[in-house]
């Protein structure tokens, strides 16, 4: 046979399967030949090798057919991984008896077949790509990532399997932020980007607000129970905090404090009643969420956002009015009479030194200070915290819990690792800061300045917890970068058109 008639069946070949797949979308002769052959196949694995046999065939499938949309449409991969990212906890809390599978990989693997989507569509956007580069946000996370290259070395690091895992993670985030930069090239894209993760918090808070008034599902309390540090973890003060599908309250109560501040300032900056009435909804079930988190952090970025908000636009006449009036609910919820456990645990966010556990805390990063102060790299990656007795055990840091982001930088990467990374966060903010009070359309400067409160309260939160890294928040924080980027031309193509 020639080549060219190689070629040409090939391509009859390629033909068939893109009309039957991605334009009739199976609904045509063979494709329900195909999906009565996959239902008869099931059904007869499930009668003569058990039900694993079946769900084995039909996982196969369904990953191939996954991985065949993924390609087609990258928009549904992106919102996919955001979904699923909130349900390996969930997962594994359910299904760790039955199918001991670490569910947080498949949120890995998706990142990397839609980016491997991303990279093999043609593009006619070269300066694009060439600004993704150029910009100083790109710069930044370049920068940091040549820091960690040269962390291997630290002669402090007992292991190269944590700094391995460690710059895994942040390779997958850096494509994370490419996808992203690549998929989110217009206003409209924007605005649907932002009002799907407020309305998937929202149903996130919802889920959370159940577990409070209706109690925790059976296989949730058995993950509580199983530890009896974990119960006491989460038992605090009569309350016991709910962490909705997340991995932990924590995690929980950072993603709705986010959100809560963010809506509170889209509700104060936006007009319309309608728009107005969703945001208080959202406000509503997101802030309920936080405060039974019990997330003293969280507490922190709504005051630590606001009061940002503030200074940002301290020249509106909107702001004097409104900085007064949350001066007072602040005050409110401080001195007020209704005190549930779960508003007496938001008060104890200001008692400082007088908290054991923030007293304990102190102790414990005194104690790390003259080891610090003889490592300017740090001990290593991944040698403290819960990683620390995973990868480097016996090491001098391996029991030190940081309990900060910011710490825990410090810990394992010395003073010149957290120097870097606060100049790079306040790179960020500063790039943003330039584009933002450049604006002239009123749309993009509403959310740009709410997304610039939330970026804001996500750093300070790093001060008393890692609130910058865990999914979903992550993708948030990303999408809130490639904005700052994107502000410009995107002010541009909307004040023209």
């Amino acid at each position: 046979m020639s080549s060219a008639g190689y070629i040409k069946k090939r391509n009859m070949l390629k033909e068939w399967l893109r009309y039957h797949f991605f334009e009739k979308k199976l609904n045509s002769f063979p494709g329900v030949f195909l999906l009565i052959a996959i239902a008869v196949c099931v059904g007869y694995l499930n009668k003569t090798s058990g039900y694993t046999s079946g769900l084995a065939v039909a996982g196969i499938f369904g990953v191939i057919l996954l991985v065949i949309v993924v390609f087609r449409y990258p928009f549904f991969g992106l919102y996919f991984i955001i979904i699923y990212s909130t349900l390996p906890a969930l997962l594994s809390r359910m299904l760790s008896n039955s199918f001991p599978i670490a569910f947080g990989n498949v949120t890995d693997i998706m990142t990397i077949l839609l980016f491997a989507s991303i990279i093999t569509r043609p593009t006619e956007h070269k300066q694009e790509n060439q600004k993704f580069w150029k910009n100083p946000i790109t710069m930044t996370f370049i920068i940091l990532l040549g820091y960690y290259f040269l962390e291997a070395m630290n002669p402090s690091m007992q292991s190269i399997l944590g700094w391995v895992s460690f710059v895994r993670g942040y390779l997958l985030i850096f494509l994370t932020f490419y996808i992203l930069y690549r998929l989110l090239d217009s206003w409209k894209k924007f605005r649907y980007f932002i009002v799907f993760n407020i309305v998937l918090t929202s149903l996130l808070a919802i889920y959370a607000c159940k577990q409070q008034w209706f109690g925790v599902a059976d296989f949730e309390w058995r993950w509580v129970t199983a530890s009896p540090r974990r119960y006491a973890l989460l038992m605090q003060g009569g309350l016991l905090r709910k962490w909705s599908t997340l991995g932990d309250p924590a995690t929980a109560g950072i993603l709705f404090s986010s959100t809560a501040l963010q809506c509170i300032i889209l509700f104060v900056r936006v007009k319309g009643n309608a728009i107005k009435a969703l945001l208080s909804l959202a406000l509503l079930f997101n802030l309920m969420a936080y405060a039974y988190s019990g997330t003293r952090t969280a507490t922190l970025m709504i005051v630590g956002g606001i009061a940002f908000y503030c200074v940002a636009t301290i020249y509106e006449s909107r702001t004097l009015l409104f900085l007064i009036l949350a001066t007072g609910a602040f005050l409110f919820l401080l001195f007020g009479p209704y005190s549930p456990p779960a508003i007496t645990r938001i008060r104890t966010t200001f008692q400082g030194t007088k908290d054991k556990s923030a007293a304990i805390r102190d102790i414990n990063r005194h104690k790390i200070q003259p080891y610090l102060y003889k490592h300017p790299i740090g001990g290593g990656i991944f040698t403290c915290g819960a990683e620390g007795p995973k990868y480097n055990p016996g090491h001098f840091l391996e029991d030190f819990q940081p309990d900060s982001g910011y710490t825990k930088v410090l810990a394992e990467q010395g003073m010149i690792g957290l120097l870097i990374l606060l100049v790079t966060y306040f790179m960020i903010m500063n790039h943003g800061l330039n584009n933002f009070y450049r604006l002239k359309n009123p749309d993009l400067i509403n959310h740009s300045m709410a997304l610039l409160a939330m970026l804001f309260s996500l750093m300070l939160g790093q001060y008393s917890q890692i609130a910058i890294g865990p999914y979903p928040q992550i993708c948030s924080y990303l999408g809130t970068l490639v904005l700052l980027i994107k502000l410009p031309e995107l002010d541009n193509h909307q004040t023209t058109s």
